[in-house]
């Protein structure tokens, strides 16, 4: 399984209490969410948190070296109801090092970003997951679709109607999935391509990784494929279980609220027991053959006992 969504952030005015119109748009806001900057400097997912790469890139004249004004401008100056940024999200296998996850995040810049000049901001945020404390690296990338052409725009300017026959009058030309030929297709082919860049560079730097199914250590492919258990079921005949989602009132219940607390303590054991049986039923071949190997080597073990114990018997007797 991986996870990959796609949002696109609308900017959506508000009337205010003087009945003008309020900017409620969170380009912005989203930059310094996932770049742990200004008010969201010192936030953390979780305490043990890592803010593992940060970088912009294509950003125009007017915002060069600086995404937060870029964010901002397009939170000002784009047209009511028109898309301020749109927003990967991308889990990150934690199969691979930083840096090979650095280097995958760059393989995401260049395919979602780079390809169509398109302004950016991209992060990796590291922690361990509150359940079951496994690792769960991922990668924000938020982009704008408006083509960085090289023309020198203020930022009004920029964000304005696209002029085909005088660019330099018009703002930023968006390439939106329409254009670009994608359509409705839009989510289904990031998701493939996200599945096949995942799979690469698990291929170079980590083609299989070590789980432990029913007490014993086997060594499984290091794969992504399908979105869903319903999706992957009906590709390869399984019979994986969706493992129930735990709301924020439970995942951070303590023992002072002793009834949520113990609701969590019971849903913890259901989410670990489904993902045991999951991890069998995936990976039951493989499971079947380290099996079979380690009764074999037990045998083998138990056969050398034996021969050496009557190798002892059968040692000269001088009747003393």
């Amino acid at each position: 399984m991986f996870y990959c969504n796609l949002d696109h952030i609308q900017k959506k005015p508000t009337a205010t209490a003087s009945g003008k119109a309020k900017n409620n748009s969170s380009a912005k806001n989203r930059f310094h969410y996932i770049s742990r900057s200004a008010q969201f400097e010192n936030y953390k997912d979780s305490v043990h948190e890592t803010l593992e790469f940060v970088r912009s890139g294509n950003l125009p004249s007017f915002a060069e070296n600086k995404p937060d004004e870029f964010w901002q401008a397009a939170d000002l100056y784009e047209r009511s109801n028109g898309r301020t940024c749109s927003s990967l999200v991308v889990a990150l296998p934690k199969e691979l090092s930083t840096v090979q996850r650095i280097e995958l995040a760059e393989q995401f810049i260049v395919e979602f970003a780079d390809r169509y000049q398109f302004p950016y901001s991209c992060a990796i945020h590291h922690h361990a997951g509150s359940l079951g404390g496994q690792d769960q690296p991922h990668l924000h990338l938020m982009y704008s679709e408006r083509h960085v052409d090289g023309i020198d725009r203020t930022p009004e300017q920029f964000f304005k109607r696209y002029n085909p026959k005088q660019p330099e009058k018009g703002g930023a030309q968006k390439l939106t999935a329409d254009v670009l030929g994608f359509g409705q297709s839009q989510l289904r082919l990031y998701r493939q391509k996200t599945e096949e860049l995942i799979n690469d560079s698990l291929q170079r730097h980590a083609p299989t990784k070590i789980l432990e199914i029913r007490g014993l250590k086997v060594e499984v492919p290091s794969l992504v494929s399908c979105l869903s258990n319903e999706d992957y079921n009906k590709k390869y005949g399984t019979n994986l279980q969706d493992v129930p989602m735990m709301n924020k009132a439970l995942k951070f219940a303590k023992p002072s609220d002793p009834e949520r607390y113990q609701q969590k303590l019971e849903m913890t054991i259901e989410i670990n027991r489904l993902r045991a049986e999951n991890h069998y039923e995936r990976y039951k071949p493989y499971y079947e053959k380290e099996l079979n190997q380690q009764k074999q080597l037990e045998q083998d073990r138990q056969r050398q006992q034996v021969q050496e114990k009557t190798r002892g018997n059968d040692g000269p007797n001088f009747g003393f």
